[in-house]
């Protein structure tokens, strides 16, 4: 399970402007079975492009916020 703060990398297209490999970060996460976790997007500037949910099928951990570590 997944982490607010956590930074998640898409592993498939998802639209036109989320595509795989693309990373966001975890803000929210919908109390459901199994979760949905609503990811934020953001551009080079810090500036939000793009907010989606997702499931945990669609991404994989790339940051732990807790321990400030990468996973790949």
């Amino acid at each position: 399970m997944l982490n607010i703060n956590d930074v998640i990398k898409v592993s498939k297209n998802i639209q036109n402007d989320i595509r795989a490999g693309h990373l966001g970060t975890v803000v929210h996460i919908f109390d459901q079975n199994p979760p949905v976790y609503l990811i934020e997007f953001v551009d080079d500037e810090g500036r939000t492009t793009e907010m989606a949910s997702l499931k945990e099928e669609d991404m994989s951990l790339y940051w732990v916020a807790s321990t400030e570590t990468y996973v790949e």
